[in-house]
């Protein structure tokens, strides 16, 4: 009894091959019967358009073919002796096209031979070809309809089945079946297109995906893919949420965005790759919707973010040591302020205190009219002020490292006089040390108090606002041209007045 088993549909199933008339094509008379019972099972000799050949597993050369493959690839005898597979175009340019085909035949030709026939071989070749039983896109080498006929090129697809023979030999029980499809020269260049539109897509430098509305992943891109190094079989089809554990809730919120219309951009997200690996991505998203308009799928994009994360780590580790560094600087300064203001303290004290006894001393010891020693009382009283302005200038300096520090400003509340706070603050002045000739230059420096309907006496820190005032003053009085005037005019606002005082 004839069993036959086919990759192809109900119509290829009742489809006949017709066989040479030259019977030395034909491995034995059995064998030949055998296609023969085929044929007739098949019940249509002639009338199926699909081309049909039968092939030897054990050489994979044409045991017999229909006339329809026969009106397009020409006579029988022109390739009676070819290996069939070598009719596929040679692969160019890193192609595939003549090894998927021959490997797709190879197959079911080994699957034949090692199950010899027998009754589980419909299981095993249909168990070991399931992806490669159907070839689309062959590049085939026809041979021409006549004897002048010219080899062209043509593009079919092939459906790949077996047929079982009646036949005593053990090497010729059965015959892999070739189910052909002519495409023609406007769905081959629909096809060309097609395919370099996909190879954009699928070899874009930026990997893309689409999810459906519960996160399934629908479709991704060759390059994606290749960035968490999954497979097809272990990437599509799978919850999104498998491949980003570690960002669920981050994940739920972009769908919650992406559901209620927005486009997201830049949204980092950390995948993990197959080997466990964590990758930083930034995603680009947006919906397609359905004509009705419910959730079709995602559109997004993704770009690798983990350049851009080592980056900003880098600077964000010299950041810190910079910020390190500064306050390295800062306690340092500060220390070594320190250490200076004890000298400058203890100088100043005893430059006053010398000056005090030079003022206080008896003729005996010291003569008021010798000009020498009012010479050097004044020169101590001005290397007494000059170590004082030294000293001020340290402690501005101090606390203003102290304050980038990030220290607070502690102050001393007490009630003063403000016209007497004026009054300290211009007899201060040093108009020795301030001007450049080291005389007043005719500057004059004056200060009134002016009502206004606040209190005279001031309840803050005095020294905090005597160390404004004499900062004021001292810039005045170094900007001032010869002869200037400067007034130092306070006035007193109550307390629910807005203007500043």
């Amino acid at each position: 009894m004839l069993s036959i088993q086919l990759a192809t549909n109900k119509q290829v199933a009742r489809s006949s091959i017709r066989s040479s008339s030259s019977l030395d094509t034909i491995p034995t008379i059995q064998t030949m019967a055998s296609l023969q019972s085929a044929l007739k099972f098949l019940s249509l000799p002639n009338a199926c358009p699909l081309s049909i050949i039968a092939l030897d597993p054990a050489t994979g050369k044409p045991l017999a073919v229909n006339s329809a493959f026969e009106s397009i690839f020409g006579p029988f005898y022109k390739f009676k002796e070819w290996e069939f597979g070598d009719a596929a175009t040679e692969d160019d340019d890193g192609g595939s096209n003549r090894t998927r085909f021959r490997g797709a035949i190879q197959v079911v030709c080994d699957s034949l031979l090692k199950h010899n026939g027998d009754d589980d071989v419909g299981a095993a070749v249909l168990g070991n070809t399931n992806r490669n039983r159907n070839i689309r896109n062959v590049e085939m080498l026809t041979l021409g309809t006549n004897e002048a006929g010219l080899p062209v090129r043509k593009y079919f697809d092939w459906s790949i089945g077996w047929v079982k023979l009646d036949s005593e030999e053990d090497k010729m029980n059965a015959a892999v079946m070739l189910y052909g499809t002519l495409v023609n020269e406007v769905e081959s260049t629909n096809r060309a297109r097609d395919a370099e539109l996909i190879d954009f897509f699928q070899n874009a430098p930026i990997a893309m995906h689409w999810l459906n509305g519960d996160g399934t992943i629908l479709w991704a891109n060759q390059t994606e893919m290749n960035v968490l190094g999954y497979t097809a079989e272990e990437y599509i089809g799978q919850p999104i949420m498998n491949f980003c554990p570690d960002e669920k809730e981050l994940v739920l919120e972009t769908f919650k965005q992406l559901g209620s219309g927005k486009t997201i951009k830049d949204v980092p997200v950390r995948f993990r790759t197959k080997d466990g690996k964590i990758v930083h991505l930034l995603i680009d998203s947006n919906v397609a919707y359905n004509k009705d308009g419910s959730f079709g799928h995602t559109r997004c994009f993704i770009r690798d973010d983990t350049a851009r994360k080592i980056q900003d780590s880098r600077v964000q580790v010299l950041l810190d040591e910079n910020e390190r560094s500064l306050r390295m600087l800062d306690n340092f300064l500060s220390r070594t302020l320190h250490h200076v203001m004890g000298p400058l303290h203890a100088l100043r004290a005893t430059c006053d205190l010398i000056c005090d006894r030079l003022q206080t001393s008896t003729p005996h010891y010291i003569d008021y009219t010798n000009k020498e020693n009012l010479e050097n009382a004044d020169l101590l009283q001005r290397a007494s002020d000059t170590i004082s302005g030294s000293a001020r200038m340290i402690a501005d300096v101090s606390d203003l490292a102290r304050f980038d520090e990030g220290a607070m400003l502690r102050t001393k509340f007490t009630s003063f006089d403000l016209r007497k706070l004026g009054i300290e603050a211009i007899e201060k002045i040093k108009f020795k040390d301030l001007r450049f000739n080291g005389g007043d230059d005719g500057i004059t420096v004056s200060v009134k108090f002016l009502g206004g309907g606040g209190p005279d006496t001031l309840n803050t820190d005095r020294q905090v606002l005597l160390r404004v005032l004499d900062h004021l003053l001292e810039n005045a009085v170094r900007e001032a041209d010869p002869g200037g005037n400067i007034h130092l005019q306070i006035t007193s606002f109550p307390p629910s007045a807005t203007t500043n005082s």
